[in-house]
């Protein structure tokens, strides 16, 4: 978000709360990985927007404004659309491998500009409810339900093939691996949108 942006969106933003200052706004940065590298194969693009992603963060947190509640995505899309369910059976961990045959958002990966943005972010929200004490990721509790869902599992394996981990290989699963698992759910929450957005826009 480059100054220009920022500077309308303040506008717009002033405008509304003047108008009606109940309103709150939720405004999402989506990260899309943890690294440069890791945002390159998440996203399928030239991972030159990593930075200006976590940037966008920091610009939306410097408007400073009442009725304005910036905020962190760590998920994107097929991929990490599925990378939790909120339960503990390991069969429905599904996620895509890094090169270090680690799973994508592992804590082992972080860059130095995600970790800071981490600490940012948790810090930032401190006071409010316990759930933004981690980095929300969005979970699929709610969304097995949805037709677009089996077309969207179909087409991840495509895409990223074996660097596919999901339940269908679940007995031939490293232990190594399975293990990471616990170390990510460690530092984000999984939570459909309403739920995630209903909470922040409270306080």
């Amino acid at each position: 978000m480059g100054a220009g942006n920022t500077a309308l969106l303040r506008r717009r933003l002033l405008e509304l709360y003047d108008e009606n200052p109940e309103i709150v706004v939720a405004i999402e940065s989506s990260i899309k990985g943890t690294n440069r590298k890791e945002f390159q194969l998440l996203s399928r693009s030239d991972g030159s927007l990593f930075e200006p992603n976590i940037k966008a963060y920091y610009n939306l947190r410097e408007l400073n404004l009442p009725n304005v509640r910036p905020t962190v995505i760590a998920g994107f899309g097929i991929s990490e659309s599925f990378l939790l369910t909120r339960g503990k059976n390991p069969k429905s961990l599904m996620t895509i491998l890094s090169d270090e045959q680690t799973p994508a958002f592992h804590p082992s990966l972080w860059s130095e500009q995600f970790e800071q943005l981490y600490s940012d972010f948790t810090n930032d929200y401190e006071e409010f409810d316990s759930m933004f004490s981690l980095m929300p990721m969005y979970g699929i509790n709610d969304q097995f339900s949805y037709p677009w869902v089996g077309r969207s599992i179909k087409l991840g394996k495509s895409i990223y093939k074996d660097r596919w981990y999901d339940s269908k290989y679940v007995a031939h699963r490293e232990a190594a691996i399975e293990e990471k698992f616990n170390d990510i759910l460690a530092k984000f929450f999984l939570v459909d949108n309403q739920t995630y957005y209903s909470t922040l826009i409270k306080h």
